[in-house]
């Protein structure tokens, strides 16, 4: 598995306003459908960003927005943030906070290192330390982590602020580089909220709602992208558009690496053509075809695996 970092402009979320503040949906991922768990249990572990401040947090939001998406799972999502902390701090505690959970935990932390390392009261190979010692933590308790970067310190009028912003740069180039090496998947926080210290902040650290906001969907994104890529149930999805005319996409999902055929049937059970005959990896994958040389009426399409078959009937209308 790649490893990826993955911002909230990502295709599997493209949202710009919150659910809860006006009542809208996320966009879905048709994967959603495919999931293979009943819940989806995540736990947010880091310092006040974590926490929140002044009872603005993201939790809420990334809760509304995988209640939204995957009806009828039991969505969890704890917080153990604790305002002012450092990774060598969290890491104190971060075993004891994971031994008993399951599914995901999004690590977010390291700015208070970055004000440390500019007093001199820490070194960066520290926290370079601290967070693969997390990360390995996960791991070995079969959890899937997430590694945040951590966002910039407004510099107005704060030289301790930009140089901690340099610092920050240093870290964040660090956490992708563990994420990497670790082959885990990592979500771009400093992206998400950039320097727009007006309109994604409530002071010069933190994010106001907006910014919490844009904070849940990276993570919805992150963990989107997860489930398609390692979390799927095999199945086979509706084409669209359906009835088709000039062309449609069937799209299919595979838990693990697997050879399909997709086969095209008319009413009578007669091969009318074959789709695909390929391996092709874990996740959420579709195929696109042209409907032009089809006679309109009803087809049936299968597809098949060595080990499973799923069948569905289209329409075609038109050519």
């Amino acid at each position: 598995m790649a490893h990826r970092s993955v911002s909230f402009l990502l295709l599997l979320t493209v949202c710009l306003t919150s659910a809860i503040a006006f009542g809208q949906k996320p966009s879905c991922s048709l994967s959603s459908k495919l999931y293979a768990k009943d819940s989806i249990e995540i736990t947010t572990f880091g310092a006040s960003t974590v926490a929140g401040i002044n009872g603005l947090q993201f939790q809420p939001y990334l809760k509304a927005d995988f209640e939204a998406c995957y009806p009828g799972k039991t969505v969890i999502v704890d917080n153990y943030g604790i305002p002012s902390q450092t990774t060598t701090q969290g890491l104190a505690r971060f075993e004891q906070t994971i031994k008993n959970k399951k599914g995901f935990v999004l690590i977010l932390m390291g700015l208070n290192d970055a004000l440390a390392i500019v007093d001199g009261k820490m070194k960066i190979a520290e926290t370079q330390s601290n967070m693969n010692k997390m990360v390995e933590l996960a791991l070995a308790y079969k959890l899937t982590p997430v590694i945040g970067t951590i966002q910039f310190l407004n510099p107005a009028n704060n030289k301790r602020n930009q140089n901690a912003n340099y610092v920050i740069r240093q870290i964040n180039r660090i956490y992708k580089m563990i994420a990497i090496n670790r082959k885990v998947y990592s979500t771009d926080i400093n992206a998400v909220l950039g320097r727009d210290f007006a309109t994604l902040y409530q002071d010069a650290t933190h994010p106001n709602a907006q910014g919490n906001m844009r904070i849940a969907y990276a993570w919805f994104d992150t963990i989107n992208l997860i489930i398609d890529e390692k979390l799927l149930l095999s199945g086979l999805s509706q084409n669209y558009p359906n009835p088709a005319t000039g062309s449609t996409t069937i799209g299919f999902s595979l838990s693990k690496s697997n050879k399909v055929v997709l086969t095209l049937y008319n009413t009578a059970g007669a091969v009318v053509k074959t789709l695909t005959n390929s391996y092709f990896n874990s996740g959420y994958h579709e195929i696109l075809f042209s409907t032009t040389d089809l006679a309109p009426g009803i087809y049936i399409y299968a597809m098949q695996t060595p080990t499973e078959q799923y069948v569905k009937k289209m329409v075609v209308v038109g050519r």
